[in-house]
């Protein structure tokens, strides 16, 4: 997945309280040995927008870490503000569990939807040399979104259009296959016979998968492959040729010659020509 991508929908939010932090209610669940999020943005926040509850395995205890959300970039000039928010909520104890526990926290998170600059981070560090601040930007936000939150990177990626099944359940359960980085094309034939080209460009190699033969048969094609015992029509054999020579920036011409036979026996049989 591109980290771009992701980077580039988190930069995206430009409202604070109404859309990045509903995302981050969403995501700091997701992270590793946090066992609880509690959301505290409001009058008696203390400096800190979520607290957290992480569990330490090793010492079969709790600790506590405030979260600060801030949108935009984060310079120099605006580190006095958050500065006030820091102090803030290490000074005063925080309220978890609808009031029934009282918590101290001992790191803060600082995370932004865009770039900290580094003399931000400097002035950050500087102040706060006694305790514990982890500064989390949308590069690193991002990362961390696409190795623990795989359900908002497949939001991300819009279908272009959806094609439903057409084909009678005797064809066959819908292949589950990746087509991450692969080629693809589709084609439903004048009876609705439908038909789904997968191409990997690397090794020229392409899975013909089609409704009518059975949606769990694979038919891999390549150039210079041996003939078949399955059957295209014409229509059909041209699709997957120029499929084929799109894949492998080849001569649509030279494909279609070898595939019009090898795709269909009774082709070479007849002796009928492609053209």
């Amino acid at each position: 997945m591109d980290i771009q991508m992701v980077e580039e929908k988190i930069k995206s939010y430009k409202k604070e309280v109404t859309e990045f932090h509903p995302f981050l209610k969403n995501f700091l669940p997701k992270v590793p040995h946090i066992k609880h999020v509690e959301y505290t943005h409001g009058n008696s926040e203390y400096g800190v927008d979520f607290i957290l509850i992480e569990e330490d395995d090793k010492l079969k205890s709790e600790k506590y870490i405030g979260v600060i959300v801030k949108t935009g970039k984060i310079r120099q000039s605006s580190v006095e503000g958050i500065e006030r928010q820091i102090r803030e909520s290490f000074k005063m104890p925080k309220i978890v569990f609808n009031g029934s526990k009282e918590v101290n926290l001992k790191t803060v998170w600082l995370i932004s939807n865009d770039t900290i600059t580094s003399n931000a981070r400097r002035k950050i560090f500087k102040y706060f040399r006694e305790v514990n601040i982890e500064v989390i930007d949308s590069l690193l936000l991002s990362r961390l979104v696409a190795f623990h939150h795989p359900e908002y990177i497949n939001g991300l990626v819009e279908n272009v259009f959806a094609i439903t099944n057409q084909h009678v359940p005797d064809s066959g359960e819908l292949p589950k296959v990746d087509t991450e980085g692969k080629y693809k094309g589709y084609y439903e034939n004048v009876y609705g016979e439908q038909f789904i080209f997968l191409g990997d460009r690397q090794t020229e190699r392409a899975v013909i998968y089609g409704g009518d033969f059975g949606w769990e048969t694979e038919i891999v094609i390549f150039a210079g492959m041996d003939g078949g015992d399955w059957i295209f029509g014409d229509a059909e054999i041209l699709w997957i040729s120029n499929c084929y020579a799109t894949m492998t920036n080849s001569k649509i011409e030279e494909i279609y010659n070898e595939f019009f036979h090898k795709l269909n026996p009774f082709n070479a049989l007849a002796g009928r020509l492609p053209y």
